[in-house]
């Protein structure tokens, strides 16, 4: 009898033990349409290590794995489970099979249950069954029962469809959404590959204002204004922008707090990636029709201007021809008008000098060509006026804008009066090709003469020359040696300076704090703790995540609230880099934090 109820306990307590520890993997969605955002997670009721997730290979990974914690409190025990989700999109059609996800809890591998998907083509009739899934696999975590395309995206919008080369289109990157926006993780705008791209200044925190969208109010924020010029023409695709965003979301999880329950439940911050759909523009050729000769490709409106410095002149002096081009459109891909000068006049490229800015109405500015124009000979000269055009995108024609005619006056200068002076001067470019057909022009520097007999051959140098290279030899393999010895301590000495470089970072991160720079102060005290636990641990850049460090500290019997303090200080300054309003800590009391926190694990791993 006692060996039967001995029995029965022991397989009770097996029992407790599968039933305690079990990894549960769940879908949002198990009907979606090819690039449609969903989550997936992996849920676990107890701790563990080595989670391995599934091969994602058919599928666009947009974010993750995001951690998330929950623990509750019944008739006095705790429970606690752990959470990794994953935004994912199908890329082709079909049944898509997720396999198990395993992970190691107290030296046993456990698996999960692997997962179904069926993708269908974007816009078919699939779409209106995708209610009718099996809910009982859906997530009870952050956006597991919700339509994330509907409550939150990115639009690229334009200010035209087709446009001609080089004419001005205006690119706004607007993101729409129904939570409260916390802050950015990562934004990858487009290249703009094919145009010219000129950003709008804007303020570095984001504009929220509200606006209606199919009868829904969504809150807006403007992230991106630029103005492109097509530099080919041809259709044009402005390629998807993507953004990892931080929002404030209702909890699906059931609080404990008396008043959150009260007011319907907790909230939390949940991080989403959306992108937007590609945009394609038609550039339509500048017309062949009425092209103006000498036309440089200036497209929109503007007005032009010339000036000669002075049109009476000495040979030898320099004169300055000001060519000045104001208004708005591709002002900075105008290249310098051609001119025809005289052929005794030495020309030199022109010095570009701009003014251009972009505002609400788009580029505008002004560009000056100054021309340095030196006449060789005396006599009377002539610029022909220079007309200056360009394609004005409202009339849909070319618009010519002449100059004057300038007439120059050269008389003789001092120089020409010396035989002697003007043997050596210069004269025109043709001049000097003449020279070096014939005769080689007459050097007036310097001339470096050498002692008869004297020969490098045999010379003090020529023998070092000879035996500097077995030196130079040896001396190769002595540092390689040396550094080899270095090598072999490298791991110590990383850790000795460790909390070295942590200092310097921090000195300097207390200097942007004093000056109220927030975003440099952020990213100097995030990088002292990466730096420093990266290398107080040896722990290569290509494994430097907040999973590993935190592995590796519980390894070195770091104290799980310093763990949990770092990890906290990690993530306030990665948000703040991007958005400073989703912190609302201190920005003493993070760099308090910081300092205390390099004592703590400095304390804590020499113990």
């Amino acid at each position: 009898m006692k060996k039967t109820l001995f029995i029965l306990l022991f397989f009770i307590y097996l029992a407790n033990v599968s039933l305690a520890q079990k990894l549960t993997a769940q879908a949002s969605k198990n009907k979606v349409a090819v690039g449609e955002s969903f989550q997936i997670s992996f849920s676990l009721n107890t701790s563990g290590s080595n989670f391995k997730a599934p091969a994602l290979n058919e599928f666009d990974v947009y974010s993750g794995p995001s951690q998330s914690t929950s623990m509750s409190f019944i008739n006095g025990a705790m429970s606690q489970s752990i959470s990794l989700s994953y935004i994912i999109a199908a890329k082709k059609e079909g049944k898509i099979n997720i396999g198990p996800a395993s992970i190691n809890m107290n030296g046993t591998i456990i698996q999960s249950n692997s997962m179904t998907i069926e993708a269908f083509k974007a816009g078919s009739s699939n779409a209106q069954h995708q209610g009718n899934n099996n809910h009982s696999n859906q997530n009870s975590a952050a956006a597991a029962a919700e339509n994330i395309s509907e409550n939150i995206f990115v639009k690229t919008i334009i200010s035209k469809t087709k446009a001609y080369l080089g004419e001005q289109i205006t690119v706004t990157h607007k993101i729409y959404t129904l939570y409260q926006l916390r802050g950015f993780k990562d934004i990858k705008f487009p290249d703009y590959t094919g145009f010219w791209a000129q950003d709008i200044a804007s303020n570095a925190q984001i504009q929220v204002v509200n606006e209606n969208v199919n009868g829904v109010n969504y809150q807006v924020g403007e992230l991106k204004h630029t103005y492109l010029f097509a530099q080919r023409s041809g259709k044009i695709e402005i390629e998807p922008m993507k953004i990892e965003c931080v929002v404030r979301k209702q909890s699906n999880k059931k609080s404990n707090d008396i008043f959150e329950q009260f007011f319907g439940g907790g909230f939390e911050d949940a991080t989403f990636a959306v992108k937007s759909k590609a945009v394609t523009i038609e550039i339509l050729p500048l017309p062949e029709l009425n092209k103006p000769a000498g036309f440089s490709g200036a497209v929109g409106n503007y007005t032009f201007k010339t000036q000669l410095s002075k049109d009476n002149i000495k040979t030898n002096d320099a004169i300055n021809l000001i060519v000045t081009l104001t208004g708005r459109g591709n002002i900075k891909l105008v290249e310098p008008s051609k001119i025809d000068f005289p052929e005794d006049f030495e020309t030199y490229d022109p010095k570009i000098k701009e003014n251009v800015v972009a505002g609400t109405n788009g580029v505008s500015g002004s560009k000056t060509f100054d021309y340095l124009i030196i006449p060789r000979h005396e006599g009377d000269y002539k610029i022909n006026p220079l007309n200056f055009s360009y394609f004005d995108t409202e009339k849909k024609q070319y618009v010519i804008l002449p100059s004057p005619e300038f007439n120059i006056h050269v008389i003789k200068g001092p120089e020409d009066n010396n035989p002697a002076a003007s043997s050596l001067n210069f004269r025109s470019k043709e001049d000097i090709k003449v020279l070096g057909n014939d005769i080689r022009y007459i050097k007036t520097t310097d001339i470096q003469l050498q002692p008869k007999g004297d020969y490098f051959f045999g010379s003090k140098l020529f023998y070092l020359g000879m035996v500097l290279p077995f030196f130079a030899f040896f001396g190769f393999l002595f540092v390689q040696r040396k550094k080899a010895e270095l090598n072999k301590n490298a791991v110590a000495m990383k850790s000795r300076k460790a909390t070295k470089m942590a200092k310097k970072r921090l000195i300097l991160a207390e200097q942007y704090l004093k000056s109220n720079n927030k975003e440099k102060f952020y990213v100097e005290i995030f990088n002292a703790l990466y730096g420093y636990v990266g290398d107080k641990l040896n722990i290569l850049i290509a494994d430097l995540n907040k999973e590993h460090i935190s592995e590796k500290l519980i390894a070195r019997s770091v104290d799980s609230e310093t763990i949990q303090q770092l990890l906290t200080t990690l993530d306030n300054c990665e948000y703040a880099r991007y958005s400073p309003s989703a912190v609302s800590s201190d920005i003493n009391d993070i760099y308090n934090n910081a300092v205390q926190l390099i004592t703590k694990i400095e304390n804590g791993l020499s113990s």
